[in-house]
């Protein structure tokens, strides 16, 4: 009977992906949302021999960093995310809070349009069938129709539904009482030179550069509208981790094309 319910099921494709969405947000993202306050919860990429705590942040080069912490050469295909899973936990335990703790942020301007690009453009063209927001929030951003519309939809989603490649970096690095919970934050436009201290220090790896996309200059994806509504919406982000001046050099620049036109 099930298996024939199964058969039935994927032969009908609107009913099969209702029945995706059903499960992805009361079964996953429900779960986490009663167990973390949030549908995402934070990963910690802990490495007892180095004694270092990585806090994930994705779409800043988090394939890349993962791939310092072990032996064998890996593939840009994200087997490593799963490779580090053992050592990935959504917290860190009493004896490793003395473990050095890292992480990095990025211009969140040049990231949500990185997210854009990578998971609407990049894995398509790498052949995934399933794409990654294909179940996300019922399908509210299933379809490509172009990156402002991506970025007034996800304007509009609070943090604790946001998906980790465009959540809040302020609430992914700082607790409720506004206190940081890594010693370290470096910068994805510094990135080789922030992360060669730690790599060297406790001696991990080579620094790959996985998953990059082919997007164009960042700056031009955006107009003096777009500019301002994700200035509103990553405020913390752009000011805490000091992206004010991108911010104005990104208006600037927008003027000038308005005024060139």
């Amino acid at each position: 009977m099930i298996k024939k319910m199964k058969k039935f099921i994927k032969k009908k494709p609107k009913i099969y992906q209702m029945l995706s969405y059903i499960y992805r947000f009361f079964f996953v993202d429900m779960k986490n949302l009663i167990l973390f306050g949030a549908i995402e919860k934070k990963e910690y990429i802990i490495v007892p021999n180095k004694k270092i705590v990585y806090l994930n942040n994705s779409k800043v080069a988090c394939s890349s960093i993962k791939s310092t912490f072990i032996l064998d050469e890996t593939p840009d295909d994200y087997s490593i995310h799963s490779k580090v899973k053992d050592l990935s936990r959504e917290y860190y335990a009493h004896e490793e809070r003395e473990y050095f703790k890292f992480t990095f942020v990025r211009n969140p301007f040049d990231r949500l349009v990185s997210c854009y690009e990578s998971k609407y453009k990049q894995d398509r063209k790498l052949g995934k069938k399933k794409l990654h927001f294909d179940d996300y929030l019922f399908g509210y951003l299933r379809e490509d129709k172009g990156f402002e519309i991506f970025l007034k939809k996800v304007i509009l989603i609070p943090d604790f539904l946001a998906d980790r490649h465009f959540q809040s970096q302020y609430k992914l690095i700082y607790d409720k009482k506004n206190r940081c919970l890594v010693d370290f934050v470096g910068k994805y436009e510094n990135l080789s030179k922030d992360f060669s201290d730690i790599q060297k220090k406790y001696n991990l790896g080579n620094l790959p550069h996985f998953n990059k996309t082919t997007k164009n200059n960042w700056m031009d994806y955006y107009n003096l509208e777009t500019a301002k509504l994700v200035y509103d919406k990553y405020t913390k982000d752009i000011e805490v981790f000091e992206y004010k001046i991108e911010y104005q050099q990104l208006l600037n620049y927008l003027s000038d094309k308005s005024n060139f036109i």
